[in-house]
């Protein structure tokens, strides 16, 4: 249906669109936490075998998009904060839901600090949903194509090899703590392989796949959802994703016109859309995926180290209040 009408990321967003749909009518859905860390996994994989020592030299160069990030996290964080105070789900979820990164690291870092899940999660869903769907559709309007190139070869024996050595990455990537292992830790193993001289593409059937679940998981994020609960949160999270696509775009066109980096890329790197979802978008458009995910992870890194000292600076400007 999705590639029906040519939507942009028809395989993610039709998906996303179909069971988010499905969510709000009242059914109850669901992707199993590990296919979706096992999708993750193999993006992660796909991206990392595109990374090469010596294409790294580049970062020196990204520093204008890194900078014009920082800024853009701390407007988000205050432009947010203001937004969602006004919907009175009290401060400290307001903080929270002015996240702008990993949804999953949001609700994991908001139920240590006793937020209130419920709004945190309606509210990123709605940003995620908005977000994605927005990129993908401003995004598609300057390039001619949004397709999957054709795969170097048919999916054979080798080709579901990744399916195996995607968790095994997992896996180790928590064993030494990665932040994000299930993304991290296959991309640095992707890397590493193909420093050492091995070429590997990951096949299409298994891309497709991997979309699918990605798009699957951000609609069932709306399993259990109900309609009152999205119109008082919900209005509040769709300002807060249109503040974030807006500023963006400025902010991208800001650095676009200063430097030779493209809009696109600049805007792809700037948006709380989320690790993966941002580099399917960046991958399918044929931007490079390891600028945009560079920025993105330095930006959960820094929220992430950043949040104790949120929560405490929350607390004492404004005690709790039950929504």
């Amino acid at each position: 249906m999705a590639t029906l009408f040519s939507l942009p990321l028809a395989w993610m967003l039709g998906a996303l669109f179909m069971v988010m749909g499905v969510s709000l009518a009242g059914v109850r859905t669901g992707v199993d936490k590990r296919l979706h860390r096992v999708a993750i996994a193999l993006l992660g994989l796909f991206i990392g075998s595109r990374i090469h020592a010596d294409e790294l030299v580049s970062l020196v160069q990204w520093y204008p998009s890194v900078l014009a990030m920082l800024v853009y996290m701390v407007l988000m964080l205050a432009g947010g904060y203001w937004i969602f105070a006004r919907a009175r789900v009290g401060s400290l979820n307001a903080m929270f839901c002015a996240y702008p990164g990993s949804m999953n690291s949001a609700l994991v870092l908001a139920e240590r600090a006793h937020g209130d899940l419920r709004w945190i999660a309606i509210s990123h869903s709605l940003r995620l949903v908005t977000v994605v769907s927005g990129a993908a559709l401003l995004a598609s309007l300057f390039v001619d194509s949004v397709a999957l190139p054709p795969s170097a070869e048919p999916l054979s024996l080798m080709g579901v090899l990744p399916l195996l050595l995607a968790p095994a990455c997992w896996w180790l990537g928590r064993l030494i703590r990665l932040p994000l292992p299930e993304f991290l830790g296959p991309m640095a193993a992707g890397a590493l392989i193909a420093n050492v001289g091995v070429a590997y593409t990951l096949p299409n059937e298994i891309l497709l796949v991997t979309f699918l679940v990605l798009g699957s998981s951000v609609g069932s994020r709306f399993s259990g959802t109900h309609w009152k609960q999205v119109v008082r949160v919900g209005r509040f999270g769709m300002l807060y994703a249109l503040f974030a696509l807006v500023v963006a775009a400025l902010m991208a066109w800001l650095v676009a016109s200063v430097t030779s980096l493209p809009f696109v890329a600049v805007m792809l790197a700037l948006i709380p859309g989320g690790v993966g979802e941002m580099a399917v978008i960046a991958m399918v458009m044929g931007i490079d995926p390891v600028y945009v995910v560079s920025h993105h992870i330095l930006r959960l890194l820094l929220l992430i180290f950043m949040t104790p000292l949120m929560i405490r600076l929350t607390t004492l400007a404004a005690p709790e209040t039950p929504p």
